[in-house]
Order: C-alpha cells, then sequence, then structure tokens
C-alpha cells in the first residue's frame, strides 16, 4: 500500500487587483448612500417598491464587503486550528446575507399584499427623483466594475448585482411615472413583488449552493460517474474507489481516492499515480489530492465492486 499527497496550489479568484479594489469600496459607498436615501423616502412617500429596492442594494452592499472580506481572508495564513485557512467565512456570510433578506422580503410581501387589497396612495413625483438619483448612483457603480469584470468572478459577480440594481431603479421610475400620471396605486405593491421574485431566487440559488460547500458535496460542475470511468481506463488501473470530492469555497476542488492496481514495481505504480494525478487536476480541477493506492491480484479483478 502506498500513500501519496498531492498538492496543486492554485490562485483564486480572491486574488482582486488594487483598481477593482478600489471599485468595489466605491460601489460599498455609493450602495449604503442609496439604501440610507431610498429607506428615508420609501418612508416618506408611502411607497413599499422603494423600500423593497433599498433592501436589495443593501444585499449588494453586503455582498461587496463579502468579496474584499473574502480577499483579505483569503490571504490569511491557515494555522494549526485552521489547516484550510479561512475561506469558508465568506460562504457562511453569503448564506446568513441572503437568510436575512429573505426574513426582511417576508415581511415587507406581507405588507405589499395588504396594500394590494387596499390600496392606499404614494407620492409618485418622490418615488421617481428618488429612484431618478439611485439609478444616476447604480450606473456610475456598474460602469466603474464593467472594465474590471472581465476574467474575475468577484468583481463579475458585483457587476451584474449593479446592473440589475439599475433595471431595478428604471422600472421604479417607470411604475413611479404609471402611478403619476394614471393614479394606479396598485403598481407600487406590484413591482414589489416583482423584485421580491428575482432577488429570492436568487438567493434561493446561493442558498443551494452554500449548504452544498458546507455539507461537502461534490461540486455540481463535476461527473464523477464519467470521472472515475476515465481513471479506470488508465493501464495498471483496476480500479477507483472511496472517491470524496469537495470544495472549501465553490472554487477549489479538494478529493481524496483510493486506487487500486495490479501487483506492479515501484516505479511503475509512480508512473500510473502521476497519471492519476495529472488527469485529475488537468482535466477535472482537482486543486488538492489525496490518492491512496492499493494492491490487489488481479486474478480477482472480476470479484471487485466497482463503488
Amino acid at each position: 500500500m502506498e500513500h501519496h499527497e498531492h498538492h496543486h496550489h492554485h490562485e483564486h479568484i480572491h486574488d482582486v487587483p488594487d483598481g477593482a479594489s478600489k471599485a468595489l469600496w466605491i460601489n460599498v459607498i455609493l450602495n449604503f448612500i442609496i439604501v440610507a436615501f431610498e429607506l428615508l423616502f420609501g418612508i416618506l412617500a408611502s411607497s413599499y417598491a422603494l423600500l423593497t429596492d433599498s433592501l436589495h442594494n443593501l444585499e449588494d452592499a453586503g455582498g461587496m464587503v463579502l468579496s474584499l472580506f473574502a480577499h483579505k481572508a483569503s490571504k490569511k495564513e491557515k494555522n494549526e486550528r485552521k489547516t484550510y485557512g479561512y475561506k469558508r467565512a465568506r460562504i457562511i456570510a453569503a448564506l446568513i446575507n441572503s437568510l436575512i433578506l429573505l426574513m426582511s422580503f417576508a415581511f415587507i410581501g406581507y405588507k405589499a399584499a395588504v396594500r394590494l387589497i387596499h390600496p392606499e396612495a404614494v407620492n409618485s413625483e418622490m418615488i421617481i427623483w428618488v429612484a431618478s438619483v439611485a439609478l444616476v448612483a447604480n450606473v456610475i457603480g456598474t460602469l466603474l466594475l464593467f472594465a474590471h469584470s472581465k476574467g474575475d468572478l468577484n468583481i463579475k459577480a458585483s457587476f451584474i448585482h449593479m446592473l440589475s440594481d439599475s433595471l431595478d431603479s428604471a422600472g421604479v421610475i417607470v411604475v413611479g411615472i404609471l402611478i403619476s400620471l394614471y393614479h394606479w396605486y396598485f403598481l407600487d405593491p406590484l413591482i414589489t413583488f416583482a423584485i421580491i421574485a428575482y432577488i429570492s431566487y436568487e438567493s434561493f440559488e446561493i442558498i443551494k449552493s452554500s449548504i452544498n460547500i458546507l455539507m461537502e458535496g461534490s461540486p455540481d460542475d463535476l461527473d464523477i460517474k464519467k470521472m472515475k470511468d476515465e481513471v479506470e481506463k488508465i493501464k495498471g488501473v483496476s480500479s477507483l474507489h472511496h472517491v470524496h470530492v469537495w470544495s472549501l469555497d465553490g472554487e477549489d476542488k479538494l478529493m481524496e481516492c483510493h486506487v487500486r492496481v495490479c501487483p506492479m514495481s515501484t516505479s511503475e505504480a509512480d508512473r500510473v499515480r502521476n497519471e492519476v494525478t495529472h488527469l485529475l487536476s488537468e482535466k477535472y480541477g482537482i486543486t488538492h489530492l489525496t490518492v491512496q493506492m492499493e494492491e490487489k491480484s488481479c486474478a480477482n479483478e472480476s470479484l471487485i465492486v466497482k463503488s
């Protein structure tokens, strides 16, 4: 039996360049200004659409703070208590962030449902100019991030959020104009539901992937059966079993497995292990791999249960 641990160090997309880091900070500040602005005037205008939009902006500001936090945390050295470092802190924070947002939406959704049944007047002029200010701020933030969004998933996610904020604000402006022209007060709770539905869908996706990571689930984009078949085609490999694949932060892939081989020389076993390692790291993106080699008489190969 031979045990081999292979570390394939890989710098992740958390390495936010200085310009992008600055753009993220500007967006965080812009978002918090929009949040305060829309919360205050949402209450004054009696508009649930503005209140919901402010919560959406608050979530995005939180998401960007997480991106910056992830960048800093991933640089923190691992220690004997935290042998994997602090990469998973971002996942825990994203999960908490999404759950809090859904609870807030449940409250506002209830209020909007009551208002849909019993429509109330809202200050349409205030809705229009407050949403216009939010739109301008969101567009500025979107443009700042656009230049850095290529090739960096953290920045790209923030860019897409800012773009969706801009579309939300534009939608609120249109509703404000229609209310101003036709006094269709039911449109305020209606667009509130539209924003809640869209952001809730996104939040459920975040919650689902966060729980999968925290439960040590296999990454969604990995076909383990296909990977097992390919490894077992390597000359000298009898079977691949006891396969465990997981991720720390949704980007890296860690794996441990047992590779059963026919009796062979040490140099031949090295060749097999190198081929397995190369296949798993290059084709399947495994960043940290532990392979346990096991020897089994090839006469018994037909009796092996391939799990």
